[in-house]
This record gives structure tokens, C-alpha cells and sequence, in this order.
């Protein structure tokens, strides 16, 4: 069985790094814990009561609620 926190960084990863801030906006969550959450291996055990907007938003994505956000466009 998948764990909370493997199912948070499968979720950002395939969203991709470029929703990650407009997703944290969304969720209500610092714009950085998407990035924590899918690279830093230190934030194996996040509180609850930090993860629990994005857990909420990836379920609300999955029942069809909403569509993830389009990618944020790179400057040039």
C-alpha cells in the first residue's frame, strides 16, 4: 500500500514542477512544500496539518471536482 507521502510526491511529479506553485496556491500551502515534499527525502514525516491541503486537492482532482492548473510559462 501506497503511503501518504509516496502518494503526494507521485502526484507532484507527475503534475511537474511547473504547477507546483499555482497547486500550493490552490491547496492554501507555502508555495515551496511541493518541492520539499517530491525532493527532500528529510521530509519523510511532514505533519499532518501541513500535507493534509494538498492531500485534500489531489482527491478533489481524482474525483473530477477540478482539473490540475496549466503549467506555469517559463519567462524568457
Amino acid at each position: 500500500m501506497e503511503s501518504i507521502i509516496e502518494y503526494l510526491k507521485r502526484n507532484l511529479k507527475e503534475a511537474g514542477p511547473a504547477r507546483w506553485e499555482l497547486i500550493a496556491d490552490k491547496a492554501g500551502v507555502a508555495k515551496t512544500l511541493p518541492r520539499k515534499i517530491a525532493y527532500d527525502s528529510k521530509r519523510e514525516n511532514p505533519g499532518v496539518q501541513t500535507i493534509q491541503p494538498l492531500i485534500d486537492y489531489f482527491r478533489a482532482v481524482e474525483r473530477g471536482e477540478f482539473d490540475l492548473p496549466e503549467p506555469a510559462k517559463q519567462e524568457a
